[in-house]
């Protein structure tokens, strides 16, 4: 499988291969941290636990099944690390931007290296938006983030790790993947400034757009933009249309569950677990599946006073903004991509 390949595929797994063994394994995984702090009254706590749980789960990428275990150990890591430093500067002038570029910027980097390091850094430049967006304030939150990276380890072995586990044709060495990473092999300087200046550009948002909570932005950049430009065009519109239409979709379910907390932690399970299925089929579902998680654990079960239905409105404007941004940031990098191309 050449570079691009894997990297195209990153979030995809073999369709032909979905089971209730993969379904089980998400919701177990994502279910444990996040019931368990929901029910201790520790609603903060959960959301870090539950999507620590997601991501460490889809951080399961490499050859053979000692490999994707080291994967997702350094994810949980990677995730805490992320989390600890936007918590601690977020609010604080330029401290909580200039680590959420420099994590975009190393993400970008090494975004097309080697699998688990691209996956790996992704998830901590998102980790580290969502620290300095949400300043979470909960002594168990620290506590929550490597329950759910537990979580997902110990529910990956327990359901026959190495069968359950997606294909993947990658079986390139680490030590190569290092080099490649430093590199920045076949992404390097252009789609680096171009993902960080993306995620810079969607943090200004709020002054600028009128975008209310602008980490949902730079969250939406972070997820959707790609660096092979116009060869993954369709991807990335499917990876909008999926984000955009996860919105009103987690709204209608914080309707039906209006007034029962643990419904809406039932249902953002119920959304995790379905996500890795959708990745499988489609990436527009996979991405609205994941959408309506972050929307439901991240907004609504902290028992807001906001309706849904507002609360729709505001989200889904803040993610357009987000989707158009890592739109026209994916066109610029792929343009600078084929730019020197041509020149060689």
């Amino acid at each position: 499988m050449t570079t691009a390949g894997w990297y195209r595929d990153l979030f995809r797994i073999d369709s032909t291969r979905i089971s209730v063994l993969l379904f089980l394994r998400v919701a177990i995984a994502v279910g444990i941290p996040l019931f368990g702090f929901a029910l201790a009254r520790h609603p903060f706590a959960a959301i870090a636990g539950g999507a620590t749980a997601l991501f460490v789960t889809l951080s399961d990428v490499g050859p053979t099944p000692r490999e994707r275990a080291t994967t997702m150990v350094i994810a949980t890591l990677i995730i805490l690390t992320g989390a600890l430093i936007g918590d601690t500067f977020g609010g604080t002038t330029w401290a909580d931007e200039t680590f959420i570029l420099a994590s975009a910027f190393l993400a970008g980097w090494v975004s097309n290296s080697h699998p688990e390091i691209a996956t790996v850094a992704r998830f901590g430049a998102l980790a580290t938006a969502a620290g300095a967006g949400m300043q979470v304030d909960d002594p168990l939150a620290v506590a929550a983030v490597l329950a759910g990276g537990a979580s997902a380890i110990g529910i990956a072995y327990a359901i026959r790790f190495a069968d359950d586990a997606p294909p993947d044709q990658n079986f390139m060495d680490w030590h190569a993947g290092v080099r490649r990473a430093f590199a920045g092999a076949d992404a390097g300087p252009w789609f680096a400034f171009c993902y960080a200046g993306a995620c810079a550009f969607s943090l200004l948002a709020a002054d600028k757009l009128g975008v209310q909570s602008p980490y949902w932005a730079t969250f939406t950049v972070i997820m959707v933009m790609r660096h092979e430009g116009t060869v993954s065009l369709k991807l990335v519109i499917l990876y909008m249309l999926g984000t955009l239409a996860g919105v009103p979709v987690a709204g209608a379910l914080a309707e039906i569950a209006s007034g029962h907390p643990m419904a809406l932690v039932a249902l953002a399970t119920l959304a995790a677990a379905c996500g890795r299925l959708g990745f499988a089929l489609n990436a527009a579902a996979g991405y609205l599946a994941f959408t309506v998680f972050l929307v439901v654990i991240i907004e609504l079960i902290r028992d807001s006073a906001v309706p849904p239905s507002a609360l729709v409105l505001t989200r889904l404007y803040d993610v357009g903004v987000g989707c158009v941004i890592a739109l026209v940031g994916t066109l610029v990098a792929g343009r600078g991509r084929l730019g020197r191309e041509s020149a060689t």
